[in-house]
């Protein structure tokens, strides 16, 4: 027997065969029909999700065999199983899930921006956006720099006096955003899934993009973020996001990058994202 392995005794919960384990680790290596046990899968299945990079995996040997970790297997079925918790995008736009927004249906899974060029014009979305959202139990995220946060806020507690208690509860969840757009997007990825684990059905996000200039986020950076976000989360989840861009502070450059990865506009009159 090789002198790096170990044969461990016989697992009943896999089935009939035995494990090992290299000396150098204290966790157990299953082969590919162990590992397909486990997830309830074809060993066909494992084979496309690892050449995929989807799963984990060792290769051993000159076979360059596979070989799973079990916790890798664990930490598979748990994300799986947080993303059944949410209908995809897919079913979600055939089963017509919508919300209306000045007078339009928009379904999930729908990444919006908008431009204004007033103080009316930043409210004239942001406030029937929020509050439909929070009418409907959905989860909101408002991301604004500080000043236009209050602004939205007070507006908000004439047509909603709890407004404080969805913050506290955590209905509507306020940031002044991230310094960087990378752990923005990780902060929406974990918001998100928390929200799928609490069963939440649906989400809203109000971005202000100011506020990125008061972070020092540049123009190419905040089309990075808008760019990653467009592609993934904000089609991954059942959420409508919603970024609006005040022209007297943004450049014709950043406007303009901002509607080619706000495609989803387009879909809709462009009239209604035009300020008041």
């Amino acid at each position: 027997m090789r002198s790096d392995i170990v044969w461990l005794r016989y697992n009943p919960l896999i089935g009939g065969t035995w494990m090992r384990k290299t000396e150098n680790s204290a966790e157990s290596l299953l082969n590919i029909k162990q590992a397909a046990k486990i997830l309830n899968a074809s060993e066909i299945s494992l084979r496309r999700w690892t050449d995929a990079g989807k799963l984990p995996c060792l290769r051993i040997g000159t076979r360059r065999e596979r070989r799973f970790r079990l916790s890798d297997l664990n930490a598979y079925l748990e994300q799986s199983q947080t993303h059944k918790n949410f209908v995809s995008t897919d079913q979600i736009t055939s089963q017509t899930a919508h919300i209306t927004l000045e007078s339009i249906s928009i379904n999930y899974g729908t990444h919006l921006c908008a431009f204004y060029d007033s103080d009316p014009g930043r409210l004239k979305l942001a406030l029937p956006f929020l509050l439909g959202g929070l009418q409907e139990d959905s989860r909101c995220f408002l991301i604004a720099a500080t000043e236009i946060q209050a602004i939205i806020l007070n507006e908000l507690r004439e047509a909603r006096p709890g407004i404080d208690q969805d913050i506290q509860d955590s209905r509507l969840v306020v940031s002044e955003g991230m310094s960087s757009g990378n752990k923005l997007y990780a902060f929406f990825e974990q918001s998100f899934l928390q929200a799928s684990k609490q069963g939440i059905q649906g989400m809203r996000v109000l971005g202000d993009m100011a506020w990125t200039l008061k972070k020092g986020i540049g123009a190419e950076e905040l089309n990075a973020f808008e760019c990653r976000y467009n592609h993934g989360l904000g089609h991954r989840f059942p959420v409508i996001s919603l970024c609006q861009y005040d022209a007297r502070l943004f450049s014709g450059t950043a406007i303009l990058s901002a509607l080619k990865c706000h495609n989803d506009t387009f879909d809709y009159p462009l009239n209604h994202f035009l300020g008041v």
